[in-house]
């Protein structure tokens, strides 16, 4: 009996996404429920994949992370080779990397930096359920 109820809890744990992670790793999840892996502020972070995640996806989820860090002025650049490879997520950095480091954040954009966005403008690329509501009359 103590068996089957380990393996139920195991099973359950897996169902609801739970993990281990190494030690020192953190997990934050945004409101538009995406997790963002950290170790420090001033250290790489990655957004981790999700069904249907594109570019502004995973900027909004940098920006939800560095929002409660810093300054909405800071700069978050991207750290993940462009195209980013397939089924995985997306690293950022709230430090400006030696050049050469950051690539193009994957977004189409006129005039700025290529490779990095505020956190304010990062921000501004979330979704709200109310925003991306369609009314049919």
């Amino acid at each position: 009996m103590k068996s089957t109820l380990a393996g139920l809890t195991l099973s359950a744990m897996v169902l609801v996404g739970c993990e281990t992670l190494p030690d020192g790793v953190n997990t934050f999840v945004t409101r538009e429920r995406a997790s963002v892996l950290w170790t420090s502020i001033d250290q790489p972070f990655t957004v981790r994949l999700r069904a249907g995640f594109g570019a502004p996806d995973f900027w909004c989820a940098a920006g939800r992370f560095a929002e409660r860090q810093v300054p909405g002025t800071t700069r978050i650049f991207r750290l993940t080779p462009t195209p980013r490879p397939q089924g995985e997520g997306m690293t950022f950095t709230l430090i400006q990397p030696p050049p050469g480091v950051a690539q193009p954040s994957g977004l189409a954009r006129i005039g700025g930096d290529p490779t990095s966005l505020s956190v304010f403008e990062a921000t501004r690329l979330c979704r709200t359920s109310f925003l991306n509501t369609s009314f049919s009359f």
